[in-house]
């Protein structure tokens, strides 16, 4: 059965950009909260999560803002990372990270994730992939928004549980005839192979798809797949020999953020096939709009559903998601949900 419920309702402005794990047997949700994307006080706000419900949501990035994309990673020594990026625009954004010793409900204070470049360095989105090495893979990207825009994704990889990070060369994709600014926000899987591959937010109105055959350290160049897309966010993780998507099947450049899907992949990604509707379209189409800017995205949150942070749980999976940007939306999948039918 699926269990579906709010971490958090109707907040004062916006709350987006949602990240989830589980450690110590609890669940921690974190997210950014403010008037609006990019306002001056938009904050990371996190909640945890036992038997007795979840805890009221905090502030913990300090004094810094604007606040956006937190990731949450657990690490292998029990502590808990939480990276997160700060700056008045994506282009010059920074990334900052802290870490909680006690299952998420302390954290020291925040400092700048070296090296500290503008465009922000770890992970961007979603959280890192951990190879059998031990080795994280974290899908990363840069966005100018200058009067023609352009977006390149890559992938930034630590061999010390995140401390440090070094990054690949970007995905080559011809900007010269790709439609619209280009690719963000990968997320990242590793095949039955031992092959990684990645899929790619972009303006083209599908995913892009890219793989490395040496652990990350280089990637192919990057193809558009028949996966639409609407140029949102995605989260994959895998369970078993299925891979699973989060993601609104809509294809165009700002294009409807609803329905949330979760889709299947018994073939490493090859093939796909619909699972599990987390949310159906509830407003008018005519309703929906987005104006993107490197300051942020403007938009009122009608019938969007959207930015998944999708996990695997100690029996099943999670997700997180953006409800109309008015709440966060938490769903528990169970064993029992994961055929393919």
């Amino acid at each position: 059965m699926i269990e579906k419920h709010f971490v958090v309702r109707d907040v004062p402005g916006q709350c987006h950009g949602s990240t989830l794990c589980e450690i110590a047997g609890s669940f921690v949700v974190a997210w950014f909260q403010g008037d609006h994307e990019g306002a001056a006080n938009s904050q990371i706000w996190l909640t945890t999560r036992a038997d007795a419900g979840w805890a009221p949501p905090r502030v913990v990035s300090g004094d810094l803002s604007p606040c956006w994309n937190p990731v949450l990673h657990p690490q292998e020594s029990g502590a808990l990372r939480l990276f997160f990026k700060v700056g008045k625009t994506i282009s010059a954004w920074r990334t900052f990270h802290t870490t909680s010793v006690d299952g998420g409900e302390t954290w020291a204070v925040p400092h700048p994730l070296p090296p500290d470049t503008p465009g922000g360095r770890g992970p961007v989105r979603t959280p890192p992939l951990r190879l059998p090495s031990g080795r994280l893979l974290a899908g990363a990207s840069t966005e100018t928004w200058a009067a023609t825009p352009r977006w390149d994704s890559f992938v930034d990889i630590s061999d010390d549980d995140g401390w440090s990070w070094r990054r690949t060369d970007n995905i080559l994709i011809d900007h010269g005839t790709f439609p619209g600014a280009g690719i963000i926000q990968p997320a990242l899987w590793q095949a039955s192979t031992g092959q990684v591959r990645l899929l790619a937010r972009s303006t083209a109105g599908r995913l892009v798809f890219s793989c490395s055959d040496d652990d990350g350290e280089t990637w192919s160049a990057g193809v558009l797949s028949n996966i639409p897309n609407n140029n949102s966010g995605i989260s994959v993780c895998t369970l078993g020999d299925t891979v699973y998507l989060a993601h609104n099947p809509t294809s165009g450049d700002w294009a409807s953020r609803a329905p949330l899907l979760i889709s299947t992949s018994t073939d490493d990604g090859a093939t796909w096939k619909p699972w599990i509707s987390l949310e159906e379209s509830r407003d008018r189409a005519g309703d929906e709009a987005y104006q993107p800017a490197d300051s942020g995205v403007t938009t009122t949150g009608a019938n969007e559903f959207s930015y998944p942070c999708l996990v695997r749980t100690r029996d099943g999976l999670a997700v997180t998601y953006t409800w109309q940007r008015r709440r966060i939306a938490f769903a528990h999948l169970a064993p029992s949900d994961r055929s393919n039918s």
